[in-house]
């Protein structure tokens, strides 16, 4: 199999490069990354089948490649997918924020004739939540919620001195708190304001109040299990109440505004300069260290089971861990895409065409490929409780 990964430098596509340079059967894992210093580096590190295309065009860096993965900008995901079209390569990213996914929707057809298949939002979340809500499904016979979560817990008391590193795209995470959230709510999608519909979920480590943002499962979820008469799909986010406080204020002190503003001769928006300084945050700052800190992703879904109603628990729990060469929210969100295209390749897919991976991946060999990877779960199914791979 031959891979190329569409940001395979950055923080996120780094990981993905590195699980399938060290994959059997990968013969080739090509960078394509705008920063070409950065992508030679990385190829340098890991050796063997990694090198790197050239990213001035799509179409020829791409060429010859079996699966592709976008590790880059959600913006960048039906471009790429026009261009693994006209090369003939499967596809998967790390996620839309709902509107770039329902786009991707469009291409079905097109992925259907030729034969591939893209798996789209395949990093943690969406990705692992969205197979999480997978795993309970496939033991129900119909489906009334799905309640997904992604939180997470600090292991040492905040400081407000302590400096601000985002814990992922900052232009995602001002998304998030600022555009309008999708929820699925009685058969219907509906927007609703951004970081509201608060609800508190407990966790060992704590509770933590979680809020709705704009995301890609109910853009996915619904459509893959209408069959079993879904009615809801709701996604919430969890942050340290420190780094939500500190999102709150950005946006209260119009620092997220996209309308220009002038600063002596020149003029900028409030919104780039803000996500520039982040991204500099997170390129040169080195946050306080927290190997106690926890991330929990837990899906909820309730339907019937043999006429009976059941509610079912799956969740993953995610901290730092040494042999790690990268932090826990990289490697949960870079690894899933690699195990991805390696099924696509395989002909394990479930089919062709463009669907939430939930509805293209085979759930049991995707944990069970997670698993030996080191990252396990549980299903709570009643008084039972079964590793995913299990389930």
């Amino acid at each position: 199999m031959r891979a190329a990964v569409i940001g395979g430098a950055g923080g996120m596509g780094r990981v993905t490069v590195a699980d399938l340079a060290r994959s059997p059967g990968v013969e080739e894992v090509r960078i394509v990354d705008l920063d070409d210093a950065r992508a030679h580096e990385v190829a340098r590190r890991l050796g063997g089948p990694v090198t790197v295309g050239a990213a001035v065009d799509l179409d020829d860096a791409l060429g010859g490649v079996d699966a592709v993965v976008n590790a880059a900008s959600h913006r960048l995901n039906v471009p790429v997918m026009q261009s693994c079209l006209r090369v003939g390569a499967h596809y998967t990213d790390l996620g839309g924020l709902f509107h770039f996914a329902l786009a991707q929707y469009e291409l079905d057809q097109a992925f259907r004739e030729r034969g591939l298949a893209a798996a789209i939002s395949m990093g943690s979340a969406p990705g692992l939540t969205n197979m999480l809500a997978a795993a309970c499904c496939e033991r129900l016979d119909s489906v009334t919620s799905i309640e997904i979560v992604d939180a997470f817990v600090p292991g040492r008391p905040p400081s407000p001195t302590d400096p601000y590193v985002p814990p992922y795209a900052a232009s995602t995470l001002i998304d998030e708190f600022t555009e309008p959230a999708a929820v699925f709510l009685d058969g219907e999608l509906r927007m609703v304001p951004a970081d509201s519909g608060a609800k508190v979920y407990d966790f060992p480590e704590g509770p933590v109040e979680c809020v709705y943002t704009i995301h890609s499962e109910p853009a996915t979820l619904p459509r893959s299990y209408a069959d079993k008469g879904v009615r809801n799909v709701e996604w919430r986010l969890g942050l340290p109440a420190l780094d939500v406080e500190r999102l709150r204020s950005f946006i209260a002190a119009g620092l997220t505004s996209r309308a220009p503003i002038a600063v002596g001769e020149a003029e900028v928006v409030p919104r780039d300069v803000l996500v520039e300084t982040l991204m500099r945050q997170a390129r040169t700052v080195e946050p306080p260290a927290d190997p106690d800190a926890a991330e929990w992703f837990r899906v909820i879904v309730s339907g019937a089971r043999a006429g009976l109603e059941t509610t079912l628990v799956a969740e993953i729990r995610v901290g730092e861990r040494p042999e790690w060469e990268a932090g826990a929210g990289a490697t949960v969100t870079g690894t899933p895409p690699a195990i991805a295209v390696q099924l696509l390749c395989s002909g394990e897919r479930l089919r062709d065409g463009v669907g939430g991976p939930e509805a293209v991946l085979p759930v049991g060999r995707f944990f069970a490929e997670l698993a030996r990877r080191g990252i396990t779960g549980v299903l709570r199914d009643g008084d039972e409780q079964l590793p995913l791979h299990d389930a």
